[in-house]
């Protein structure tokens, strides 16, 4: 039955006379007309979202928790997948046996409207040498204008080689985004 549906269809068609033909493209072309008329706006209202996501290279400013008063600088990449890279300073005065921090990497998700987990880790330095590691995990809520970020419940483990947690802090974190093509 559907196979004698679209024979007949197919039929109609083909013994159409030029006049239908012509009426039949222009119905099918005000129809794409009509369905590119209600994508340019779910476009637009796309790249306007995409503003406020977090995908994107940020200046990042630290206040560690019980640390020094001058931030701890750093620069963040936030990628499209999830995935987040960060470097910055890595010297650090801590009594943990360690003096130095290497890069930082994680995962990121969107949680809320414009609140964000994140997840990351970094590996502890003693001159040089790894022994240990940092576990960070943050809840970032991105500004209105999606280009500025901070930090709530940034709790940030300090482990030992065998990720025994020997100190934790909080951190408040502020982030700009900086200008990429």
């Amino acid at each position: 039955m559907i196979k004698a549906g679209v024979e007949n269809r197919t039929t109609v068609i083909l013994n159409a006379t030029p006049w239908q033909r012509v009426i039949m493209t222009r119905k099918h072309g005000l129809i794409g007309l009509a369905f590119l008329s209600m994508t340019i706006p779910l476009t637009l209202v796309a790249q306007t979202a995409e503003k406020k996501a977090l995908v994107g290279v940020w200046e990042v400013k630290i206040s560690a928790g019980g640390g020094p008063t001058q931030p701890l600088l750093s620069i963040a990449i936030f990628g499209g997948d999830g995935s987040f890279s960060t470097t910055g300073n890595t010297k650090f005065p801590q009594g943990l046996g360690s003096n130095e921090r290497g890069p930082g990497y994680g995962r990121w998700a969107q949680t809320g409207d414009r609140e964000f987990k994140l997840t990351f880790y970094a590996v502890l330095l003693k001159d040089g040498e790894v022994n240990g590691y940092m576990q960070i995990h943050s809840t970032l809520i991105l500004s209105e204008s999606g280009n500025e970020f901070t930090t709530r419940n940034c709790k940030v483990d300090f482990m030992d080689a065998d990720r025994k947690v020997l100190d934790s802090d909080n951190d408040q974190v502020k982030g700009t985004r900086l200008e990429t093509p």
